[in-house]
């Protein structure tokens, strides 16, 4: 059976008592973290940057996921990045989006050489074709199932058709991208992207916030 990679977002934690979320997230056996960066820019919403990621990975053990909802301006990719190129980052997304096509090939070549994996991210409004000729060079496509920036939204359904394309088209050519979620995951619908084959499930408040007493349960079931 199918296991599930499963990355809680602390977007939606308490910033006051981060210390304790993440705690509770790493006693409920949570291997990464999902970290989202918004820039205020390129979507309406603002978060933290590499000091906040710097803490936490001088702390912990989790693999981090970065998920920068940002237009790079003013600065190269290079430079734009290399402040979150910390201690057990693995993987950053950047939105197809928010970049020119210079940018994308930048990023890609960016993450070859610092050893991370690059991952492509479509808002719910972009087609898979969209960003087809990159398949064969990313190694992860984050299907966003809500729109980018802010947490708590409902998820949106026709991201199971574009989970479901991406693996057929990653079977078709022999592809090695994980399909990523994110967005509106909760006891409903993380079964709904399970069955359309994802390889990755974000998940904020279902499994970040108050009095979330059975985190463990939740995670388990997220895994498969």
């Amino acid at each position: 059976m199918k296991k599930y990679i499963v990355a809680p977002s602390i977007l939606t934690a308490n910033f006051l008592d981060l210390k304790k979320d993440l705690d509770n997230l790493q006693d409920a056996g949570i291997e990464w973290i999902h970290y989202d960066v918004m820039d205020y820019n390129f979507v309406p919403n603002l978060s933290f940057g590499p000091k906040i990621l710097s803490d936490i990975v001088n702390k912990y053990n989790f693999k981090m996921d970065l998920h920068l909802m940002v237009k790079i301006v003013n600065l190269s990719v290079e430079e734009y990045l290399k402040p979150f190129v910390l201690k057990n980052v693995e993987q950053i997304t950047l939105h197809f989006e928010a970049l020119s096509e210079t940018q994308i090939e930048d990023f890609i070549e960016f993450c070859q050489k610092n050893n991370l994996k690059a991952s492509l991210s479509i808002n719910p409004n972009t087609e898979v074709k969209e960003i087809e000729k990159y398949l064969s060079k990313i190694q992860n496509v984050l299907v966003m199932s809500v729109q980018p920036g802010f947490g708590g939204q409902s998820f949106i359904p026709n991201s199971v058709d574009k989970i479901k394309e991406l693996q057929k088209i990653k079977q078709e050519n022999n592809y090695s991208y994980l399909v990523q979620v994110d967005g509106g995951i909760n006891q409903e619908t993380y079964k709904l992207v399970q069955q359309a084959g994802v390889d990755m499930i974000v998940a904020g408040s279902y499994l970040v916030g108050e009095n979330i007493s059975n985190l463990r349960e939740r995670v388990v079931n997220l895994e498969g």
